[in-house]
């Protein structure tokens, strides 16, 4: 059994998601959710209408016409929250069907030539700060929880509109919106694990929800390099801490080559975890995310899912060390000045970029943790492309510290038996300072993270 060591549930979320609700896929869900060791789990598409989710009947279609038993929905939510994790309601902020929105034009958000702001023809987007909205949605989402036992809530958003007017054609801070909204659903239901989706960062510098919930951001080009993450992260916290800042990201990668589509996936979670955040790709029955309808999702073969469980526990086991002390990539890193080296025949660098080896350092007074991540089969250095397996088999690190002889080090090397920490052998090297230490760390299927530390810590 899997248990989740946050003092609040919902901090530092370990994501899934699920959108099969039948009984013949049940056990294959709730065993793939427990072996991904999912703390929350974002249900999708579940609602009957968008401005109704609560269906009145048993059987239902939801708006896309999938057909959906209630009770088997309601099975799974039990089964999500017996696996120990939370299992949060897909709830889209300001989606209304067309019949509701016709009959609340007030509550519409238009465009700048008066037409309603839409999704398509396939659902009318309400202002987010008109209070009459807010409390329907509340009333009719909140209920929907209790009955069906979610306990908590996934703050769906579009990354958009960006210039909106309401009905009387004032322009709306849709940002303002937002924030009233979410202070409004955190307010009524206090004990649910919310998160927003910032999409593609937007609002700048948004606040998280209120405790128990995360930041969350859906990934979309222009970001569409692993070396736009870390930006993209930065610019969704602004000022703000982080607080179990995740991005959902969607390789479209899926084609013949699946060795090199599975590639560019777990490398993309090796990659964030190292930035210090956690991902929702993984979920449903040995599924991986592929496309924004959740539904359309690639579905994983055995062999594939040993890989992704191989990569996926290695981030769990080495996470939390890239999200305390300080990120000092950017000036340690190689240049003549130099307090640590990561060096093998290629290049390495402090972002994730196509063709390189990747690495991060992170520093305590009693700890310096370096990450390494093999990109060199990489070409486009991308979440939307496909990736070779590298070929760099080890690097040389050396790490500046006060007092070489009272340091040790240990490493986690993804592909040996046993990948968990274990010392490894390192030996004093001259600097330009004096004394650092050195140590050769494998790499054997692309991911090393080596922590030195002192005798004391």
């Amino acid at each position: 059994d899997f248990v989740s060591v946050r003092a609040i549930v919902g901090d530092d979320p370990i994501l899934g998601f699920a959108t099969s609700f039948d009984s013949s896929e049940r056990t294959v869900v709730l065993s793939w959710l427990r072996q991904l060791r999912c703390t929350v789990v974002q249900v999708y598409d579940w609602m009957e209408r968008y401005s109704k989710p609560l269906a009145d009947t048993d059987t239902y279609a939801d708006p896309l016409n999938r057909p959906i038993e209630l009770p088997e929905l309601r099975h799974l939510i039990e089964g999500i929250r017996e696996n120990g994790a939370v299992a949060q309601a897909y709830a889209p902020v300001c989606a209304a069907d067309e019949p509701f929105a016709l009959e609340h034009q007030g509550w519409l958000l238009r465009r700048n030539d008066g037409t309603p702001e839409s999704l398509g023809n396939l659902l009318q987007i309400m202002d987010p700060a008109n209070v009459e909205w807010q409390e329907h949605w509340i009333d009719v989402y909140g209920r929907a929880l209790d009955v069906l036992g979610f306990n908590g809530l996934h703050l769906d958003t579009y990354g958009y509109p960006r210039v909106a007017t309401d009905a009387t054609g004032i322009v709306v801070a849709i940002d303002e919106g937002y924030e009233s909204f979410v202070l409004a659903v955190r307010a009524a239901r206090p004990d649910d694990v919310i998160s927003f989706n910032q999409v593609n960062g937007v609002p700048r510098g948004f606040a998280p929800p209120y405790r128990p919930g995360f930041r969350y951001v859906e990934v979309w080009p222009p970001n569409d390099r692993w070396r736009h993450f870390e930006g993209l992260l930065q610019r969704s916290a602004g000022s703000a801490s982080p607080q179990g800042d995740t991005l959902a990201i969607y390789p479209p990668v899926w084609g013949d080559d699946r060795s090199d589509a599975l590639r560019t996936t777990v490398l993309s979670e090796a990659i964030v975890a190292t930035l210090g955040a956690g991902v929702l790709m993984w979920g449903d029955a040995y599924g991986v995310l592929c496309h924004p309808y959740y539904v359309d999702h690639e579905q994983l073969g055995s062999d594939e899912v040993d890989v992704v469980l191989k990569w996926h526990r290695f981030a769990l086991r080495c996470r939390d060390l890239f999200r305390e002390g300080v990120d000092t990539s950017w000036y340690e890193l190689h240049d003549e000045n130099a307090s640590v080296t990561v060096t093998w025949s290629g290049v390495t660098s402090p972002e994730p970029l196509g063709g390189s080896v990747f690495a991060r350092v992170r520093r305590h007074d009693d700890t310096v943790v370096i990450g390494v991540i093999d990109l060199s089969g990489s070409a486009e250095g991308s979440w939307r492309h496909t990736s070779a397996a590298g070929i760099c088999r080890e690097v040389i690190v050396t790490v500046l510290v006060d007092a070489p002889e009272k340091w040790r080090a240990q490493a986690s090397v993804l592909g040996t038996n046993d990948d968990r920490f274990a010392p490894l052998d390192v030996h004093e090297a001259p600097h330009r300072e004096g004394r650092a230490l050195s140590c050769s760390l494998p790499l054997v299927d692309g991911w090393s993270v080596v922590r030195f530390e002192t005798g004391e810590s």
